[in-house]
């Protein structure tokens, strides 16, 4: 017995009585920021820095939230205090951050930020000196290894994300099985570090 369509869904919609208002919205001027600029006597000159309130701060902070980071620190590199310091009795440790560090690829994809591949940083704290360094490497996922060329340094998304499709919405590569990027959380556990997402196991 073949089946027959049934469509429920009306081809026409009434139009609404009333549309709401219509607000525009204009984006927030451009912050100047500080320059630094070395002449050849060895002078250096400044920009005046302007008073910036905490929320434009904030907003500003927020949008460096979803910038790709297209490079790894495999060597570690001390961090230097711009304000304040660490306290003297600060225990040693490394305090590990994981979340999503890539968003755009080299072929025209974007994925939503919750889709980003992980990328784990680490802070190593020395309590006695109050040194910290840094170091930041992507999770080896299976996806991580398949979308990104390491002897370019080019990404091509080929794996969607539970938020997210692929370039060209329509295309095959939507129907993959959606990646584990390993960005939500990180633990230590057994001797061994573990990069988590909700949705599969563990790296």
């Amino acid at each position: 017995m073949l089946a027959k369509p049934y469509h429920i869904i009306p081809t026409k919609f009434p139009s609404p009585v009333k549309l709401p208002p219509v607000h525009k919205i204009s984006p927030l001027p451009k912050i100047p920021r500080a320059v630094t600029i070395s002449t050849s006597d060895n002078r250096v000159s400044t920009l005046p820095t302007l008073e910036v309130d905490d929320t434009v701060a904030a907003f500003w902070d927020y949008q460096f939230l979803f910038v790709s980071q297209r490079s790894e620190t495999a060597e570690p590199v001390t961090l230097r205090v711009v304000d304040g310091a660490i306290p003297a009795d600060f225990p040693s440790g490394t305090y590990y951050l994981t979340g999503p560090g890539l968003f755009t690829d080299d072929h025209g994809s974007t994925v939503h930020p919750l889709d980003g591949h992980g990328y784990l940083r680490a802070f190593n704290i020395d309590g006695v000196t109050g040194e910290v360094q840094f170091m930041a490497r992507y999770v080896k996922t299976e996806a991580q290894v398949e979308e990104c060329d390491p002897e370019t340094g080019t990404w091509r998304f080929s794996y969607r994300g539970p938020f997210s499709v692929l370039r060209g919405g329509k295309k095959v590569g939507n129907t993959k099985v959606m990646k584990n990027v390993a960005n939500t959380s990180v633990l230590q556990w057994g001797g061994r570090l573990l990069c988590l997402w909700e949705g599969g196991d563990p790296y």
